[in-house]
């Protein structure tokens, strides 16, 4: 079987760290005898991966796209010409289908549209997923209506969770819709480093000051940064004795800066650390971790606090209900709520929501069900699909 991976992101995030460990999963598949990966030459770190693992593996080639998603976008011309030259490659490859890496309908475009004109099968790896426009406004109409036909345009969709794949099946009722939940590195469950020892390790006080931590890309739109800096001004009393610290890097960045500096408040007990390689001892330092995110997939960093049995306060979005207790969830936009579960979190039992964890977010289980959704034959036409009918739980079957 000859399979294809696209991903024209620029970006080196959550999305294209889990896309990286399907490609691992494709690798070791038996049924797979080739597996060609579009990546773009300007996303330095993951091309670099790509280009090393076709250097291990003969059955992987790398196909260097000369621009990024973000390169093109709101340019027509450009888009539909990247398209038209991928397509050629596609028709020339003949693959059984291609995997087309998607953090929302209107990424990767270039590939989903390449995939049409080559009539190739398309499966869009989707962690996120709308279900209605952004507001009232005509324009915005315009645009959901015009990502609702997007929606249909891929054969097979593979999504995180139960919660998305409803929304999937909505949009898009004929495509074959499946699961594949993430996972991460066993030694956030399996570490040994202590809290005291992970403060020492990085040079925070470990004198009964409370240390809370947000982990993620600065995009005040997605993370909500902004929320979590407001929410500390609003009640600077309870943030006394605390530090609170912040690890990511992105857009927002400067602007992140600037609110701490103008503010006294802020400047007492937020750091901004920027990019870490390394997060495992940041979180084991923590008491709290926070997430007051406006959506989500499965954030990896959800994942990883638990298996190191750290609570996390995450916003009540995108189905994340199925993961945590109420204890650690918010309504999405309660300052009040939101800051009351942190305070209250280190008395929340997350030992067995970690143990359940470890079986469900395996490495073993990803790989198994990776391997499926993209070896999984197509369906005859007009017939019934078992991919997509509703699962509570499709990693059991």
């Amino acid at each position: 079987m000859k399979v294809g991976i696209y991903c024209d992101s620029g970006i080196n995030g959550g999305h294209e760290e889990m896309l990286k460990r399907f490609m691992l999963a494709l690798v070791q598949s038996a049924e797979i005898d080739a597996l060609h990966i579009f990546v773009p030459r300007d996303n330095t770190a993951l091309f670099r991966y790509v280009v090393d693992l076709a250097r291990d593996h003969r059955k992987v080639q790398t196909i260097a796209l000369p621009y990024t998603a973000e390169s093109i976008r709101g340019n027509l011309w450009a888009m539909l010409r990247m398209s038209r030259s991928t397509a050629a490659i596609l028709r020339d490859l003949r693959l059984h289908k291609l995997l087309i890496a998607q953090g929302t309908i209107v990424s990767g475009l270039a590939g989903l549209f390449a995939a049409r004109l080559s009539g190739t099968r398309s499966v869009s790896y989707l962690p996120l997923v709308d279900d209605s426009p952004k507001s009232t406004r005509f324009i915005d109409k315009v645009k959901w209506l015009a990502k609702r036909g997007v929606y249909r345009m891929p054969n097979e969709y593979v999504t995180l969770n139960e919660h998305l794949r409803a929304k999937l099946r909505l949009l898009a009722p004929h495509a074959r819709t499946m699961i594949l939940e993430n996972y991460v590195d066993p030694r956030f469950g399996h570490s040994t480093l202590t809290r005291s020892e992970a403060r020492a390790k990085l040079g925070l006080p470990d004198d009964g000051m409370r240390i809370i931590a947000h982990i993620g890309r600065v995009d005040f739109e997605h993370k909500r940064h902004d929320f979590l800096l407001e929410s500390i001004e609003r009640h600077a009393a309870a943030f006394q004795r605390t530090i609170v610290i912040i690890i990511g890097e992105g857009p927002d960045s400067a602007r992140l800066a600037a609110m701490v500096e103008a503010s006294p408040v802020l400047s007492e007990c937020v750091r901004i650390l920027g990019r870490k390689t390394d997060v495992l001892p940041y979180i084991v330092a923590s008491d709290t971790l926070v997430l007051p995110s406006a959506f989500e997939g499965v954030p990896l960093v959800m994942i990883e606090a638990i298996l190191a049995e750290r609570p996390i306060v995450v916003s009540r979005v995108s189905g994340l209900d199925a993961y945590l207790p109420n204890a650690l969830l918010f309504p999405p936009g309660d300052h009040n709520a939101f800051v009351e579960r942190i305070f209250a979190a280190r008395e929340v039992p997350v030992a067995s929501i970690a143990q359940e964890f470890r079986r469900r977010f395996s490495r073993e289980v990803f790989d198994a069900q990776a391997q499926r959704v993209m070896t999984l034959p197509a369906p005859p036409a007009d017939t019934f699909d078992p991919a997509s009918a509703p699962s509570p739980d499709v990693l059991k079957k």
